[in-house]
């Protein structure tokens, strides 16, 4: 018979543990995070949010500099713009510019001017001789002169000849208030008793004077002398 420690079988695997004897626990391994994924993933979140707040800035320098530009545009252009309205309104008030006369129609005309002057008149404006109408007329003032004559007259004329004036004696306020082919029309303001020189008050009366051959008639009454003249 052999000896204990000689007879007992060798087990195969090895040592068995002893009852009641504690293995050590080994700690299990626990699996690595992806961080190179949520990485890339973070830092292109980040990039996103990053390019988010560049286009918002982008936005707003765009929009101020748009707002800047038309305020610059509108404080450039707008007295420009003005300034073509005012003069478009002054040349609407002055009204269409006076026909050029013929080298003919001016000799005419200083013709009339003459023998205005030949009376001791000078005429208030050339305008009023229209050479291409046949019935023609100025307004004439006395020249400066000691003699004490004041008020106008109106001197016709059938194309190049003299017909004469309006009346007899001078008004103080008269001027053209029509005139067209053979037909000019003249306006007289009376005086009514107490008015002063510059302010008649009597109204306005218009007379028509019409060429009829080469006679010029009066187609409407024309207001006495006292009405004419200012109250002495």
């Amino acid at each position: 018979m052999k000896d204990g420690a000689e007879g007992a079988e060798e087990d195969p695997v090895g040592e068995r543990p002893r009852a009641g004897a504690r293995h050590p626990v080994q700690p299990r391994p626990r699996p690595s995070k992806p961080r190179g994924v949520r990485g890339q993933i973070a830092r292109v979140i980040g990039l996103v949010a990053t390019l988010g707040l560049l286009g918002v800035g982008v936005a707003v320098v765009l929009t101020l500099t748009r707002d800047s530009n038309a305020s610059t545009a509108k404080e450039t252009f707008a007295p420009t713009a003005t300034a073509t309205a005012t003069a478009a309104a002054k040349k609407t008030a002055k009204g269409p510019a006076a026909p050029k006369l013929t080298n003919a129609q001016k000799e005419s005309r200083s013709a009339a001017i003459g023998q205005m002057r030949s009376q001791g008149f000078e005429p208030v404006a050339v305008s009023t001789y229209d050479p291409s109408e046949s019935l023609r007329v100025l307004i004439g003032r006395p020249k400066a002169s000691s003699t004490g004559v004041r008020g106008r007259r109106a001197f016709f004329f059938a194309r190049e000849q003299y017909l004469g004036t309006d009346a007899a004696s001078p008004s103080l306020r008269l001027k053209v208030a029509s005139q067209k082919g053979s037909q000019i029309t003249l306006a007289y303001r009376r005086y009514a008793a107490g008015d002063k020189p510059c302010c008649p008050s009597d109204g306005t009366v218009k007379v028509r004077f019409k060429l009829d051959g080469e006679r010029l008639t009066p187609m409407d009454p024309i207001p006495p002398v006292a009405a004419r003249l200012p109250p002495a």
